[in-house]
């Protein structure tokens, strides 16, 4: 009903007063629409009424909710605190240096260079443009259509690339995280309109450019260009600019080495994109051909080869300390290792010279070598092998760290723990009392708990139920130490090696020394119990310290690329057997180098031992090892094939100690030490054997005089044969009188006629030549 302006008498409900004020007609003309509403609704039936009042109430409601997200909308943007982007801390490139500071290589996952926009080539700038953001220059600073499009994929799955724009895909790869949700996308929006308002498109342009993800570890297209191209950015042309646009929506699937179909489709999009934004012609394009990619390179480190085994050693040590890997990079750390660039060169050296004339059927041997400074711990040398990108003499490449990720059963090498825990015991008057002059069973053969133990075959002509403990040593003798670790305590053992520098859990974290149900069995007398090369190393570094242990590493310090001190290494040294234990076990082990052929140059005396271990009853061997000593280095070199399979040496026969390994030692050793001072070493045995036990005269190690010829290091062809030199003297084993005729100790010793010759304590009717194990 339309009112009316009617005067007098003549009014009805709804009409206006025309003599009436302004104020006054529009009170009377709202009370008359209210009288007519309610006339209207009077008549409705009530079910009518009831939906009207619903529909007024989420009109209400609505309206209520819309002005809440307007002032979340304000309140967010006021608050939303936004770095500047030259103040946002950007991953870096990690030094990795030797001890003396020199660079060993430069590193990351994070390879990034900045460069200025006035840099990168305009085939650039307009690739990246036609690619993700046409409207780039043209548009505000975010594209509502586009962040409408991402919330909804971001809510309901979908493309993660959503449509942002590139200020949007800036603050995202900048300033948040990957979560997909709604308050980030939020976040992102509000962000995005900050730097809009306060920086030029060439400057956010030039931000994006310089953080966001190629693949390949590149991050900004520099690294992208050296990643791909191998080029300077200058460089680039608009073909290879394409390349580089293509992958920034997803840089592993559009990888031309990985998906080169989806690469070169992605690439079509991008030309096609330019041509529309008229940055390319028509007539360029269709000349336009894919060029060629250089393939990937290392992953994320910029090594190859043994170095990069050794930086990802140097990456675990740190994140042991809690220091991870973007911790690394967003400090672009320098970091200072402990190894010795001179020893280094000698440990690859001594692999490549002694490895580089293997028979077919040795090609698949695998090798490791790792060099301990006795004094702290320090890795000086560490060759886990082949490393990354690298093919082995096998023709193959092959990722595994042989030094320090891979268990492998030690042999004879493990034995100077053994005689560490029966010493040990004899200075706390507990056990048998032997001392390395007493006199012990060393049988071809004997039967330890109901099982029969046996010495190497090369071993019989130095097998004897009565002979000392040193030579026993000398000569590598399985069934006297499987009885001494029988007798002492197999976890007594596995105690004492924990100690002195074995880890007590492997790489995959479960415990070393002991079987699957945690059981120990004398079986670890003459090493059946898995270790690594660097516990080798480090255990032995113990013996070479006077009994003081230390933890091996490899990382002394490392600082932020602004110069402040962010890791420092601190030594913790311990006691962890007695100087008089390790003085007398290094004695047993000094006369070994040169008994087994590869006596160190100049007559240096050294300490050491070899090892193998057995398969199919001494016809085959799967490990050899070398570890030894001096007081300036401690060093173990191990080779197999990382699983149970004979490994053969030149001629054919099984592969010992004193061969592949016994060489590289050798070699190592001389190069190292070269020029070094002649350090002296243990001289007199210092631990007598309990009263009762029978012994020989205290032990001398023999005069460590060089051979007549010093043993070549180059690859014997018949290296498991017996030497032609004359049989084994007073050179190679002291002269000692036979033993005494009588004893209380659990092995009686055989007196012989005096017409027997004495080799080394070993009482025969003529003293057999050196065997063609040794280990």
């Amino acid at each position: 009903m339309s009112e009316r302006l009617v005067k007098g008498r003549d009014r009805r409900p709804g009409d206006v007063d025309p003599d009436a004020g302004a104020l006054s007609r529009l009170w009377q003309r709202r009370k008359a629409r209210r009288a007519a509403t309610k006339r209207r609704v009077a008549a409705m039936s009530p079910g009518r009424r009831w939906l009207r009042r619903g529909g007024i109430a989420a009109t209400w409601f609505l309206g209520l909710v819309s002005l809440m997200c307007i002032a979340a909308l304000v309140m967010f943007y006021a608050f939303t605190d936004v770095p500047r982007p030259e103040d946002v801390p950007l991953k870096q490139i990690a030094t990795i240096e030797y001890s003396d500071g020199s660079v060993m290589a430069r590193v990351g996952q994070v390879d990034r260079t900045i460069v200025s926009l006035n840099k990168v080539p305009d085939s650039v700038r307009w690739a990246v443009i036609a690619a993700e953001d046409r409207g780039f220059y043209s548009e505000p600073g975010v594209s509502i259509k586009g962040t409408l499009r991402a919330a909804v994929s971001d809510v309901f799955g979908g493309d993660t690339q959503g449509g942002s724009g590139i200020t949007q895909q800036y603050v995202k790869n900048t300033y948040l995280t990957a979560e997909r949700s709604l308050s980030r996308k939020l976040k992102e929006l509000m962000i995005a309109i900050k730097l809009s308002r306060e920086y030029s498109k060439n400057q956010i342009l030039e931000y994006y450019l310089n953080t966001v993800y190629f693949g390949r570890g590149a991050y900004g297209v520099a690294a992208a260009a050296r990643a791909y191209f191998n080029k300077d950015i200058t460089k680039i042309d608009t073909a290879q600019a394409a390349v580089l646009a293509a992958l920034l929506r997803d840089p592993n699937g559009y990888d031309p080495a990985q998906h080169p179909q989806a690469a070169h489709d992605r690439w079509n999009y991008v030309l096609d994109g330019m041509v529309s934004i008229k940055h390319l012609t028509a007539e360029e394009r269709a000349t336009m051909q894919y060029p060629a990619v250089k393939p990937p390179d290392s992953k994320g480190l910029g090594t190859t080869g043994p170095t990069w085994l050794l930086v990802n050693r140097v990456f675990a040590e740190l994140q042991a300390h809690g220091i991870s890997e973007n911790d690394v990079y967003d400090n672009g750390l320098v970091i200072r290792t402990t190894i010795d660039r001179r020893a280094q060169r000698a440990a690859t050296n001594a692999i490549d010279t002694t490895f580089a004339d293997l028979t077919p059927q040795q090609r698949s041997i695998k090798k490791a070598l790792v060099a301990v400074n006795p004094a702290n711990g320090a890795v000086l040398a560490y060759y886990g092998g082949t490393g990354l990108n690298v093919k082995g003499t096998d023709g193959k490449v092959d990722y595994n760290d042989y030094a320090s990720q891979g268990l492998r059963p030690p042999g004879s090498s493990f034995k100077p723990y053994t005689l560490a825990t029966v010493l040990s015991q004899t200075l706390k008057k507990r056990g048998p009392g032997y001392a390395i002059n007493s006199y012990v069973d060393g049988s071809v053969c004997t039967t330890i708990q109901g099982i029969q133990i046996c010495n190497d075959p090369s071993d019989k002509p130095y097998s004897s139920p009565s002979i000392t403990i040193a030579n026993a040593m000398k000569f590598s003798l399985n069934t006297t130490f499987d009885e001494l670790a029988a007798k002492i305590g197999p976890n007594k053992v596995a105690t004492t090696a924990h100690t002195m520098g074995v880890q007590e859990k492997g790489p995959d974290g479960t415990p070393t020394l002991a079987n699957k149900n945690g059981d120990t069995g004398f079986g670890i007398g003459i090493g059946d119990y898995p270790v690594t090369v660097l516990d080798q190393a480090d255990g032995f570094a113990t013996l070479a310290n006077g009994g003081v242990a230390n933890d091996a590493y490899f990382v002394q310090s490392a600082t932020t690329s602004g110069g402040q001190t962010y890791y420092q290494h601190e030594s913790h040294p311990t006691r962890a057997i007695d100087k008089r234990v390790a003085n007398d076990v290094t004695l047993t082990l000094e006369p070994v180098a040169q008994f087994s052929g590869f006596a160190l140059d100049g007559g240096r005396v050294c300490a050491a031992k070899t090892g193998t271990k057995d398969l199919n009853n001494g016809n085959d061997n799967s490990d050899a090892w070398t570890v030894g000593y001096t007081p300036q280095v401690s060093a173990a070199v191990w080779v197999g094939t990382g699983y149970s399979r004979p490994i053969k040496n030149a001629s054919g026969g099984a592969e010992y100690g004193k061969d592949l390994p016994g060489r590289t030692w050798k070699a190592f050793m001389d190069g190292y030490l070269a020029n070094k001072p002649m350090a002296p070493m243990a001289t007199t045995q210092q631990i007598q054997p309990a009263p009762g036990v029978s012994s020989q005269p205290s032990y001398t190690p023999p005069p460590s005089t060089p051979p007549t010829s010093a043993p070549s290091s180059a690859p014997s062809k018949s290296s498991s044969a017996p030497p032609t030199s004359s049989p084994v003297t007073s050179s190679s084993a002291p002269t000692l009188p036979p033993p005494p005729s009588s004893s209380s100790s659990t092995t009686t010793p055989a007196p012989g006629p005096t017409t027997q010759a004495n080799c080394g304590g070993l009482l025969q009717p003529t003293c057999p030549p050196t065997p063609p194990g040794g280990g």
